[in-house]
């Protein structure tokens, strides 16, 4: 029996917006206040449970099978880590642009923001939490839930489209609050590229394993850039 429409969205739209609310309190009304680390760990539970929530009492869609041992989980990987690694050296190209500058110059506003959180002296123990584990989760709630809940009911184009919209608005949140406006919505947004690459990989491949390493792949990236901003070297 397929799911009425109207109970996916009733799924969807607390899903699409909920992150993005939730950083624009955390991250600039109450920033300095405690309870902004109780929202933010509160959004990070709302990711894992929500949509287990929403598939059990409202769109009743079921769960994919998940077979570590079937093969398509490892001929997903070869694709994914090629598109990480790919990744990664156009933003240390980057760097070498004008683009760069701007990057670098918002190190003393990170490095701020990272002593404030304690995790300075823990940097890459945290880092490899954040890679593994925070970029699986981001996959099954942005790809397999948002994105596979999506096409659903507005087609593959529009819902990669969408997801990639929504999976961006909080990383824009984020990024403006350390470099220029216009930089910061640009470095933001090309999340959301990265996120519709990865919804076509699901799409094409059929599970999140392709994905999922490539966001690893990113997320070092990512970490090597903020290790060269706070202690001058990329590892």
């Amino acid at each position: 029996m397929q799911t009425p429409k109207h109970k996916i969205w009733l799924a969807l739209l607390p899903a699409m917006t909920l992150p993005v609310l939730a950083s624009l309190c955390y991250f600039m009304l109450w920033s300095d206040h405690i309870f902004a680390r109780w929202l933010y760990g509160f959004t990070k539970l709302f990711t894992l449970v929500w949509p287990v929530i929403a598939v059990l009492f409202i769109t009743r869609t079921g769960w994919p099978r998940f077979n570590l041992a079937d093969q398509v989980h490892r001929r997903a990987l070869p694709l994914g880590i090629f598109l990480g690694i790919g990744i990664i050296g156009a933003m240390w190209t980057l760097l070498l642009t004008p683009c760069g500058d701007v990057v670098l110059s918002s190190a003393p506003k990170i490095r701020a923001k990272v002593q404030a959180l304690g995790i300075l002296n823990h940097y890459w123990t945290f880092g490899l939490f954040l890679s593994l584990i925070h970029s699986l989760l981001e996959e099954y709630y942005w790809r397999w839930f948002v994105y596979g809940h999506l096409r659903q009911v507005v087609g593959n184009g529009l819902a990669h489209g969408l997801a990639g919209v929504a999976f961006s608005a909080h990383h824009i949140v984020v990024t403006t609050q350390y470099f220029p406006l216009a930089w910061g919505v640009m470095f933001g947004a090309l999340t959301g590229v990265g996120g519709i690459f990865w919804s076509l990989m699901y799409q094409r491949q059929r599970t999140l394993a392709g994905a999922w390493i490539s966001h690893v792949w990113v997320d070092l990236g990512i970490l090597s850039i903020g290790h060269r901003l706070l202690f001058g070297t990329y590892f």
